[in-house]
């Protein structure tokens, strides 16, 4: 590892960081949502940061987690729980053309 002392600081804060995140997290019920700007207030009012200092870290626990998603558009922001499974609908079945045979592609002279 490296010799850098500012390292092991650096990995405390993020560790801490991602310890408040999973607690706000965890405390949401599931199925509940918070936008990401209102994540980062909470976890930096919890460690007298400012939102901004967070955010990127709160951002990055986000989308790697296994105890809530990302969701986008109107209503997205941090869902507490897993994604819901969508099954993919089959596509129309082609129809089934004529298709010519090398005895019919032939040329003859």
């Amino acid at each position: 590892m490296s010799s850098d002392a500012n390292i092991p600081v650096m990995l405390k804060n993020i560790e801490e960081v991602f310890q408040a995140t999973r607690t706000v997290v965890e405390g949401m019920q599931m199925g509940e949502r918070k936008q990401i700007k209102e994540l980062a207030q909470l976890v930096g009012s919890i460690l007298s940061k400012e939102p901004k200092e967070v955010f990127d870290l709160i951002n990055l626990f986000a989308h790697n987690t296994n105890i809530a998603y990302v969701s986008r558009g109107k209503n997205g922001g941090v869902v507490r729980g897993v994604r819901e499974f969508k099954p993919v609908k089959a596509g129309k079945k082609a129809k089934t053309t004529d298709v010519p045979t090398t005895a019919d592609t032939t040329v003859t002279e």
